[in-house]
């Protein structure tokens, strides 16, 4: 378990966005943007949509391979599939190449969700896509499918996943909606600016 746990830690924590960034335009992706060592903001300062495509693949395979080959060497050991999937995006999130600066966990939770069961990547990205055509705040509408994930996982889990696909969601789904908070404080701020804004024009 120690071995398993360490060795998806090692490959989660592969800072993607971080090397991207540095190749392609000399920049410390924690230093602009977000601050986020993700996809989004990998575009966002680049502008480079090649770019970030790089990034989510190699960010989902990460994510899918590590999964893919414990199943091939313990396909009736979901105890060890529940630590490689939360180990990986702890990985993600918390490099310690980065001083723990990372991602959200977003692309390789994904990239291992679509190894240990497809449908969950399926209805997060619908419940994603249904807040955010209403909202137009994908870090909201992240926040909001990452929590209803869980219930309705809970609710169809004695009819379409195993036992440990539930445990396998709620963890993840903590680390994802924790590394999101963070971005509170700027939501609330540029929605306070729009406001004011507003109110200037209107005066």
């Amino acid at each position: 378990m120690l071995l398993v746990a360490v060795g998806a830690y090692i490959c989660g924590s592969f800072p993607t966005a971080f090397l991207m960034l540095k190749l392609t335009a000399h920049k410390d992706i924690r230093q602009f943007g977000s601050g986020n060592v993700g996809t989004l903001n990998a575009l966002r300062i680049s502008k480079s949509k090649s770019t970030a495509i790089i990034v989510l693949l190699i960010d989902l395979l990460k994510g899918a391979i590590p999964v893919w080959l414990l199943r091939q060497y313990f396909p009736t050991q979901p105890f060890l599939e529940v630590l490689t999937v939360s180990f990986l995006v702890i990985g993600h999130s918390f490099p310690v190449w980065l001083r723990f600066k990372g991602g959200r966990g977003l692309a390789v939770a994904a990239g291992a969700l679509l190894v240990v069961q497809p449908l969950l990547v399926a209805i997060w990205i619908v419940i994603w896509a249904v807040f955010f055509m209403s909202i137009r705040k994908h870090i909201v509408a992240s926040m909001i499918a990452t929590f209803i994930l869980p219930i309705v996982v809970f609710f169809l889990d004695p009819y379409y996943f195993d036992n440990h696909i539930l445990l396998v969601i709620l963890i993840i789904s903590l680390l994802i909606f924790e590394r999101h908070l963070g971005r509170i404080p700027d939501i609330v701020e540029q929605k306070h600016q729009s406001i004011l804004k507003g109110t200037d024009h209107g005066s």
